[in-house]
């Protein structure tokens, strides 16, 4: 798969959730557009629920234990690497796996 990721946003206004498909090899480099993204979707309609749906997407290890991780502790990283709880983070992050 490339590493190249492409993402379809579709937003439910009704279920206050926004879903993140992503198509393309996400890692540890190229998951922090999906952070962002995140955010960008939580600044325009806050509170939402952000799905993260990598079902159509291949991950590398580490870049699947980082999204876990902030899906678990709700957490975005920031850019220079530390963790912050901000306003822009979504109220709920959920990650659907790569399919095997």
């Amino acid at each position: 798969m490339e590493s190249k990721l492409r993402v379809a946003v579709r937003l439910d206004l009704d279920a206050r959730q926004a879903c993140l498909e992503v198509h393309g090899r996400v890692t540890e480099q190229n998951c922090r557009v999906l952070y962002v993204l995140a955010r960008r979707a939580n600044a325009a309609l806050p509170g939402l629920f952000v799905v993260l749906d990598l079902q159509k997407a291949s991950a590398t290890d580490g870049a699947l234990a980082a999204l876990s991780h902030s899906s678990e502790t709700g957490r975005l990283p920031v850019l220079t690497g530390g963790l912050v709880q901000e306003s822009f983070a979504p109220r709920q992050l959920s990650v659907l796996a790569p399919a095997a």
